[in-house]
């Protein structure tokens, strides 16, 4: 399973995604960070693109 597979599943539940990908939590936690970092980065540049449209 990857992690978005994972994430799909069970949200940005740390203990669920570490356990379904066996990995530690810690890495679990930084992977989502990183998933939920770049979709408000793709919001953030969405917004931009309509104001300047």
């Amino acid at each position: 399973m990857t992690f978005l597979e994972a994430y799909a599943i069970h949200g940005p539940d740390v203990e669920r995604i570490a356990e379904a990908l066996g990995i530690a939590p810690p890495e679990a936690d930084r992977l989502i960070n990183e998933a939920m970092e770049r979709r408000h980065q793709q919001r953030v540049r969405l917004a931009d693109a309509r104001r300047t449209a």
